[in-house]
């Protein structure tokens, strides 16, 4: 079973950091909206004029073995 895994693009200085929860994602990033970063899906990237974040999975080597690697 893989982890989702939340990718931060930060626009103005082109940094991509990625975390393992939204919660550790706000904690580092204090000026992002938890409240209502907490309410999506992330269907789609959510991005403002400064952040993009996109939601990706982790593949272990039984991930990738098993086919699950395909989306």
């Amino acid at each position: 079973m893989s982890r989702k895994v939340l990718h931060l693009e930060n626009k103005t200085t082109d940094s991509h950091k990625y975390y393992g929860s939204l919660v550790a994602l706000c904690n580092d990033n204090e000026v992002l909206p938890y409240h209502t970063l907490k309410r999506l899906k992330f269907e789609t990237p959510w991005e403002n004029e400064t952040f993009k974040i996109r939601v990706g999975s982790l593949l272990t080597p039984s991930d990738v073995k098993a086919g699950r690697n395909n989306g």
